[in-house]
């Protein structure tokens, strides 16, 4: 993700791993998860609004990195 160098992304398609769903307890796709720290910090399902999701995002991550900048 461009502006975000401290986040790493993965990519799984659910019907390839159905397990991975069940424990994330995904219900519908597409599904974005944020992790920080090993907890879930942010999920957007469906129809997600790029814009909002960005700023989410920067909120969440000026919070964990502000002080690197």
């Amino acid at each position: 993700m461009t502006g975000f160098p401290h986040i790493q992304t993965r990519q799984v398609n659910a019907e390839e791993i159905p397990e991975l769903s069940g424990f994330l307890s995904i219900f519908t796709v597409p599904v974005l998860i944020l992790f920080a720290d090993g907890k879930e910090m942010m999920r957007e399902a469906r129809f997600v609004h790029v814009e909002e999701f960005k700023e989410k995002i920067r909120k969440i991550y000026e919070g964990f990195y502000s002080s690197d900048q």
